[in-house]
């Protein structure tokens, strides 16, 4: 039993490191998008009329996917100057339980708006409203679910692995 769990954790743990690594190119495209329209702009008064919609979409995309992998490695933020003082069992103690009390709430929350304004979107070939080229949403919301799912995943095993090693002082 303890090696399937070790083998989803892992495939989990594999697939946002993955993903994190992978959505870091979409800085490159990001940068290039808004270097484009700034040049464009200031050089010819002619902006583009996708940057709006390109950067915002870039930027959630590469926000979201890059949590799970931060949360995948552990490395959020912290208040390390009252956490750092705590011994091993009791950070591991914290962790779980703001994890669990904290995230995993948030993460209902914010999955029960997100998977049905996912599905409309995509049924009913929904453009954003935000900018000027209106492109459709259904890829970027699906990517956003996904990205919400994965750090999900990556926050679960983290919760998980810290109440294994509470329990038994082994890593799992």
């Amino acid at each position: 039993m303890r090696k399937a769990i070790r083998a989803v954790f892992s495939a989990i743990d594999k697939a946002s490191i993955w993903a994190g690594k992978a959505v870091a190119w979409l800085l490159v495209a990001l940068i290039v998008a808004l270097t484009y329209d700034t040049f464009m702009r200031y050089a010819f008064s002619k902006p583009s009329v996708w940057s709006f919609d390109v950067s915002y979409m870039l930027g959630g995309t590469i926000m979201l996917m890059g949590m799970a992998w931060v949360t995948t490695r552990r490395e959020q933020v912290r208040v390390d100057v009252i956490y750092a003082k705590f011994s091993a069992r009791v950070k591991l103690a914290i962790d779980m339980v703001l994890n669990t009390i904290l995230c995993l709430p948030l993460f209902a929350m914010i999955l029960d708006r997100a998977i049905p304004r996912t599905i409309f979107s995509f049924t009913n070939h929904e453009f954003s409203e935000v900018g000027f080229w209106r492109p459709l949403l259904w890829p970027y919301r699906s990517m956003l679910l996904i990205a919400l799912v994965l750090w999900l995943l990556a926050t679960i095993v983290w919760i998980v692995r810290d109440a294994y090693k509470l329990k038994t002082g082994a890593d799992l």
